[in-house]
């Protein structure tokens, strides 16, 4: 298992100086900073079958309900500034969030997750994002079809950081 991480974590490291190198020859795709791509570790997403890579320094938290898991990330440490937090639901209920307030603006951005394109939500109140997207889970199970990621982030660099963190999602 240790060796699938290993392999996993290497392959994902490619891939990410891939598309960085492909981002910077006039492509508009949202590309996480070199910094921030060092702390990522891939992690299994509870018991889901799921992984993503997050940095070290966060934690993953799961909820359950009779026909649904919802999972959160975020800073380990609650004192620390969250920059950044984000979750997932699976299940075939999800549901859209509105915006905090009226005065947010709305966008839409691309992205690729298990393979097939997303198309994300973006509320931007003030500079503070909140971001969400409804896609086919893969999963090949009854009672979770469906998978909602949503997060926030405090910046535009850290919005970046975060949809690059759901393009790391691997069953």
């Amino acid at each position: 298992m240790k060796t699938q991480l290993k392999i996993f974590a290497l392959s994902t490291i490619l891939l990410l100086y891939s598309c960085k190198e492909n981002g910077d020859k006039g492509s508009k795709k949202n590309v996480a900073d070199n910094e921030f791509l060092k702390t990522l570790v891939v992690r299994p997403i509870g018991k889901s079958n799921y992984y993503i890579s997050l940095p070290k320094d966060y934690v993953i938290e799961e909820t359950n309900g009779e026909d649904f898991s919802v999972y959160h990330f975020h800073p380990a440490d609650s004192t620390k500034k969250e920059d950044f937090s984000g979750g997932f639901y699976f299940g075939n209920h999800p549901s859209q969030f509105p915006p905090d307030n009226k005065s947010c603006t709305t966008e839409n951005k691309k992205n690729r997750i298990l393979g097939q394109d997303s198309n994300w939500t973006v509320y931007n109140c003030n500079g503070n994002y909140s971001i969400q997207t409804i896609i086919d889970s893969k999963s090949g199970e009854n009672w979770n079809e469906l998978l909602h990621l949503f997060g926030n982030a405090q910046s535009n660099k850290n919005l970046n950081n975060l949809l690059f963190i759901f393009t790391t999602m691997k069953k």
